[in-house]
């Protein structure tokens, strides 16, 4: 009888295990996401490196477990579409507004709602900063939704919107302790000088429609400005301060906080993030393929402690 019974066990366990096997095997766990070059400042340019990117991205990503592809600049559609097809996701960095930055994170835009709309496999989006500025002007079709703002090198606290509690990126998958650091401390980083007001945000009928607010926080004028949102709808999150610089960047006499609890905000954005991309199961054809586009095909440059504002950085040459 007893051995009956344990036979029975047995196969319940290995039924339970085979079902666990089956939900890890449809689980991406080699994701791969690109990051957004930009038009490098012509006072940080090295000889010919006309785009780049602040290592610190590459980190933020490597920190979750997944690998980086630079998304380059001046490249033909069929090279945008290629990685489209191949990446898990992709994040659009903070820097400076140009033609080239939006061409490219339109492309990247439409292709993953499109998807969505069409067949609902989904491609994640993650803005910061800039980054976040232009995912509003892409949803907008408009450049016209920013206003200035003095929002340059301080940190700063959250306030939750009643949004935030049943939203993905702040809600119940968020820890008590993160969100408390998040209300409480000082724990986001600002380096901006643009923004969308929350009045302006609500009011607006076609961001209102599409995003949730999630986030409201008072810049160094202490005006309100919407710090962090996400789609509806889409696989699309955005924030306008930098977690990544918590960790991965020591600029001199700055104010990123750099203590344990904002540490533990940084790490849980990016964790969320790649989450999120490991729900698109692309690939690239081949191994070769795809260690032909990795970030480890390049090498970061330090750039000092107060030279730029960023302590490493990838150049990309024509």
């Amino acid at each position: 009888m007893m051995i009956k019974l344990f036979l029975i066990i047995l196969v319940i366990l290995q039924s339970k295990a085979y079902d666990i096997v089956k939900r890890v095997s449809n689980e991406n766990t080699r994701p791969i996401i690109g990051i957004l070059s930009q038009p490098t400042p012509y006072d940080w340019q090295k000889p010919n490196g006309t785009t780049y990117i602040a290592a610190s991205y590459v980190k933020y990503i490597e920190a979750t477990g997944a690998q980086v592809v630079p998304i380059l600049m001046n490249r033909s559609i069929e090279y945008y579409s290629h990685l489209f097809n191949s990446i898990n996701g992709v994040l659009f960095p903070g820097g400076d507004s140009t033609d080239e930055y939006l061409y490219v994170a339109n492309l990247f835009y439409v292709w993953s709602l499109k998807q969505f709309d069409e067949t609902q496999r989904v491609f994640p989006i993650w803005g910061t900063c800039l980054g976040f500025e232009v995912l509003l002007m892409l949803t907008r079709r408009s450049t016209d939704v920013l206003e200035p703002c003095k929002g340059y090198d301080f940190a700063t606290e959250l306030t939750f919107t009643p949004d935030a509690a049943n939203s993905r990126l702040l809600g119940s998958s968020l820890p008590s302790s993160v969100k408390n650091s998040l209300e409480n401390e000082p724990t986001t980083a600002n380096y901006h000088n643009f923004c969308i007001r929350p009045e302006n945000f609500t009011n607006d009928p076609v961001l209102s429609t599409f995003y949730k607010m999630l986030t409201i926080s008072p810049d160094l004028e202490d005006r309100t400005f919407v710090s962090t949102m996400e789609s509806r709808r889409y696989p699309i999150f955005g924030v306008q301060w930098h977690p990544e610089k918590n960790a991965f960047e020591w600029r001199v006499n700055t104010t990123i906080p750099h203590t344990k609890d904002a540490i533990d905000v940084m790490q849980y954005m990016a964790n969320f993030f790649t989450n999120q991309t490991r729900q698109n199961t692309n690939r690239f054809d081949s191994l070769q393929d795809e260690l032909k586009y990795l970030i480890y095909q390049y090498t970061p440059e330090f750039m000092g402690l107060d030279v730029s504002h960023f302590q490493q950085m990838y150049f990309f040459y024509k």
